[in-house]
């Protein structure tokens, strides 16, 4: 039969994200599987499922499973568009390619049994359509580089909530979801699918549909561990009051902060650089041992509250990662168990809020 090779090689890329990295524990977690009209992968946290819209391999209900990295890199590096597709008597697929010729072993394993564990319930019913800001929220959440135990992004009702210990980002969803965690790398994987209409959960799975009926399986954390209870009351206590600090921090702010990240000091396990918030400006200032930086930022509108001079610390990649989702906020202070009265910042939007923690001033230089 003869394919088109370039379908073939978008179906392959969208089902890329359940192929296993490293040393694959799973069986079959480093293959392409061809089961039923779909292809499938799956390994230890993620599966996917793309309808395989291929005249021919449809029609001739091709089945088998293959080495997902030579099967990939021979069909990418094909160079005419149509494939002459042939299934061999002897556990093989031989494909042609004007003068090249590629035969691919099947792998040996019953796919059929293991999928059963990771496929969804194809009654239409238990399909519950997804809040349309789904992806927005997943996008205003989710944190680089975080390594703490709880990481990864939280669902329960409308809150999505994520945090490192030192921040917490909480998104407040049009429409109501089940309760469910899931790590950093899943909620990457569904950042690349922009067309996700329909979620199901499912045991320690939790499945989402696109528009054009490809699948991606997520599984999930243990949702009773992560710390919700005591997220939620962090965040009541630090709402914003009348008599707090509330504005917004001008844009140029956080590219002083980005050039005074070069000699950022050692605080708490994180990097951190000084700011001095008075009437009429912002101070932004680092050191170390090889040198120091300063500049000053005027705001963007007048600060209405009257108040004397505020020092805090912060971290430069907390405001980075903030600064792209609000610039608008409020400053309360907080009495710590030591007694010192320790700033707190608290960034808004219409549907988020950002707690970040500020640091103490005792530090050590490099």
């Amino acid at each position: 039969m003869t394919i088109d090779r370039k379908i073939l090689l978008e179906s392959l890329k969208k089902a890329m994200p359940g192929i296993g990295s490293g040393n694959a524990v799973v069986q079959g977690a480093d293959a392409f599987i061809f089961h039923e009209g779909r292809i499938f992968t799956y390994n230890d946290s993620i599966a996917v499922s793309i309808p395989l819209e291929i005249d021919g391999l449809v029609d001739e209900g091709v089945e088998g499973a293959v080495h997902a990295d030579e099967f990939f890199k021979v069909i990418s590096k094909f160079s005419a568009d149509e494939l002459n597709f042939v299934v061999t008597e002897n556990d093989s697929w031989i494909l042609k390619c004007g003068k090249a010729k590629v035969e691919m072993t099947l792998m040996n394993f019953d796919f059929s049994e293991r999928l059963e564990g990771v496929t969804p319930d194809s009654n239409k019913k238990s399909w519950t359509a997804l809040p349309e800001d789904f992806i927005e929220a997943i996008g205003t959440c989710k944190m680089l580089n975080n390594k703490s135990p709880m990481s990864g992004l939280y669902f329960e009702g409308k809150d999505v909530v994520s945090t490192d210990g030192f921040q917490i980002n909480r998104y407040e969803l049009k429409s109501e979801l089940p309760k469910f965690w899931i790590s950093d790398s899943s909620a990457n994987e569904l950042l690349k699918f922009s067309d996700i209409k329909e979620i199901q959960q499912q045991g320690s799975w939790v499945h989402f549909k696109t528009e054009g009926d490809a699948i991606l399986s997520v599984k999930t954390l243990d949702a009773e561990k992560f710390p919700m209870e005591k997220l939620m009351k962090l965040m009541s206590t630090s709402e914003p009051k009348e008599d707090d600090l509330n504005a917004s921090f001008p844009e140029e702010l956080f590219n002083a902060i980005d050039r005074a990240d070069a000699f950022a000091m050692d605080m708490s396990d994180h990097s951190a650089i000084r700011l001095v918030l008075s009437q009429d400006k912002i101070e932004v200032s680092s050191e170390r041992s090889s040198g120091k930086y300063a500049e000053k930022v005027g705001w963007a509108e007048p600060i209405e509250n009257t108040f004397e001079p505020i020092t805090m610390y912060v971290d430069p990649e907390m405001m980075l990662f903030i600064s792209k989702r609000s610039l608008k906020f409020y400053l309360s202070k907080v009495t710590s168990k030591t007694g010192k009265i320790i700033p707190r910042l608290m960034f808004i939007s219409e549907r988020s809020q950002h707690l970040m923690t500020t640091f103490t001033a005792k530090k050590t230089e490099n």
